[in-house]
């Protein structure tokens, strides 16, 4: 039960009580029937009345305190659709193909999955973006100081250790040549501190990558370190598939406080200049790097980089229970489908329809989505409203129909038939991991997949966010259009605010990390444009970001970092730019800068 309606119950219960002594007090003789006195009710059924009547009450205490948020709530469903709605349960996991295969298996974006608690209740999930899954295996990582044992490259002199992975084909008689990918997808697998450790050495400190038949080659194949991007920033790579009108740089920081391990993945281009032509079928991908990091050195498993992974989210597409209009009722509980599973939850209404009589169904629109006579053939609008059930922690779902001279004749014969993107709730928690556990298994297609290997343990749902800040956080949310996040002294203090509002694990790392942001200024600056024919320049802005030191290794603030960056990047305005920069407190020069980006695009 909620802990909130419980908190009501009791204080309801408490007043009750204390309002019996006192009735007790004053009229003893009315009060001896009922054998109420100040300390004690000695009749278990006038106990068990009061009991009831604090429950009643305690409902609508719970009412009262929500202070009415349809208001909020339905505006920031209409300008922030992504707020209010649950976050279900996400992992990462690694697909492994024939060992005899010659070619790459395409996994489709929302590839639907599924697995099993020990109970056999079923938990199904979908993949969150499009991968190739290569018959190729990385092991044998290893970390090494300079002087290292490395084939010579341009950037060997400033490089000051490297890291060697060893690429092998799952079929032993087959060749790179006959394989030929032309990209992989590299995720890390490590704990949080060389996991954290690891991804800014990739993402800022490559000065050069090689691929090689062994440490000895004498010709090897030298790729620039512009060939290495990071991943999981992109549309089709997102976690929760948002509606198109929220905006993207929300996402992006709802997806690193929910699931910060689908971005520590970096994807290496222009592999098929050495895959072509090689006849082994083994290969040693290097990559060299202008710093050390001890710990790494000492410490890094071989396993650390994992090919052919993929992050899943826990959704499904499914009809809900149908709904039978009447006028008694003036809004209606949305149920996922009795299947036995009492855990799911809607995440998205897809679409709503009425079913005639005959047959025939047409379609109900929201209320406040689309312009008036956008579509037509529509008989009926409604609104939606979310609440946290007050027995449980499940996300309840209801539908409002909005009624326009109805006659009761009509609104009898209503039928409407819903579509809904589901989850399973807090069910994927309770998965047991560890063991070659959980077992996924994909539900359709992927013939030639023969194993899916959870590699994080599935997340809880979060929803800590439903119901206490609604209206702080619209307030927040429409304080941005006209309080700047990039300069000024309520600068830091408003991005903060910000991170709080998307911070679901609420933990107290988190809440170090968010805190360890001391200060934002920003500059007006230019940069060289290039779309590699023609060559210009543009105004823009840089961003300072100012963390306190202790903390940037100690939480792994540069992915944070990271996600700024890419938000700052889609929050500027047409024509302009954003270069992010990182400094700490206590050092004079930057620990990052990023490249110069529009939206999505680096510009130089």
């Amino acid at each position: 039960m909620a802990d909130d309606f419980i908190n009501a119950y009791q204080r309801e219960l408490d007043a009750l009580r204390t309002l019996a002594g006192t009735f007790a007090q004053a009229h003893p003789k009315v009060a001896g029937r009922l054998r109420l006195s100040r300390d004690t009710i000695d009749d278990p059924h006038v106990e068990r009345l009061l009991e009831g009547v604090a429950f009643l009450t305690g409902r609508v205490q719970q009412r009262l305190d929500d202070e009415y948020p349809e208001l909020t709530d339905t505006l920031l469903d209409i300008l922030y659709p992504h707020y209010l709605a649950p976050l279900p349960s996400a992992c990462l996991v690694q697909f492994e193909g024939m060992p005899d295969a010659r070619t790459s298996i395409p996994v489709p974006l929302n590839s639907p999955l599924q697995t099993s608690l020990p109970n056999g209740t079923t938990c199904r999930f979908r993949t969150t973006a499009p991968a190739d899954i290569w018959p190729i295996h990385a092991h044998s990582a290893r970390m090494q100081a300079a002087p290292f044992d490395a084939p010579n490259h341009p950037a060997s002199r400033q490089a000051q250790s490297i890291l060697s992975v060893r690429l092998s084909l799952s079929n032993p008689d087959a060749k790179f040549l006959d394989v030929a990918p032309e990209s992989l997808k590299f995720f890390i697998q490590a704990p949080h501190e060389q996991s954290s450790a690891l991804y800014e050495l990739l993402c800022a400190h490559t000065v050069g990558i090689a691929l090689a038949s062994s440490p000895n080659d004498d010709r090897p194949t030298i790729l620039s370190k512009d060939q290495m991007t990071s991943c999981g920033f992109d549309l089709d790579e997102a976690l929760y598939p948002w509606p198109k009108r929220s905006f993207t740089g929300f996402r992006l920081l709802t997806e690193y406080f929910a699931f910060p391990e689908k971005f520590l993945g970096v994807v290496i281009n222009g592999l098929d200049a050495r895959t072509l032509v090689e006849t082994k079928n083994e290969l040693t991908l290097f990559i060299y790097f202008d710093t050390i990091i001890p710990s790494l050195v000492r410490t890094l498993h071989s396993n650390a980089l994992r090919l052919n992974c993929v992050p899943i989210a826990n959704l499904y597409e499914s009809t809900c229970e149908p709904i039978r209009l009447n006028h008694w009722k003036t809004n209606y509980p949305v149920d996922p489908p009795r299947n036995g599973n009492s855990s799911a939850e809607i995440w998205h209404i897809n679409s709503v329809s009425e079913i005639h009589p005959d047959g025939t169904t047409r379609p109900w629109q929201p209320l406040y989505r689309y312009l008036p006579n956008k579509e037509e053939n529509i008989v009926g609008e409604y609104t939606l409203a979310r609440r946290l059930s007050p027995i449980g922690k499940r996300v309840e779902t209801y539908l409002t129909p909005i009624e326009f001279n109805w006659t009761e004749e009509e609104s009898r014969n209503r039928l409407l038939s819903i579509d809904a993107t589901l989850s399973d709730g807090d069910l994927p928690a309770r998965l047991p991991f560890g063991g070659g556990a959980p077992h996924f298994m994909p539900e359709r297609g992927l013939g030639s997949v023969t194993q899916i290997l959870c590699l994080t343990p599935p997340t809880q749902g979060w929803r800590q966010r439903q119901r206490a800040r609604s209206a702080w956080a619209l307030i927040t949310h429409l304080n941005l259009n006209h309080l700047s996040l990039t300069g000024g002294e309520d600068a830091a203090s408003a991005l903060r605010d910000l991170l709080t509002l998307y911070d679901v694990r609420n933990t107290e790392e988190t809440r170090a990390a968010i805190a360890s942001l001391v200060e934002v200024t920003s500059a007006p600056t230019v940069a060289r444009l290039s779309d590699g024919l023609k060559l210009g320049w543009s105004r823009g802005l840089e961003v300072t970001l100012t963390f306190e030191a202790g903390a940037w290794s100690e939480h792994g603030l540069f992915l944070l970092a990271s996600v700024l960056d890419r938000f700052f990047a889609l929050h500027i305005a047409a024509n302009n730019f954003v270069r992010t920069v990182v400094r700490l407190t206590t050092h004079p020069d930057p620990v990052a800068s990023f490249a110069p980006r529009a939206g999505f695009r680096r510009i130089l």
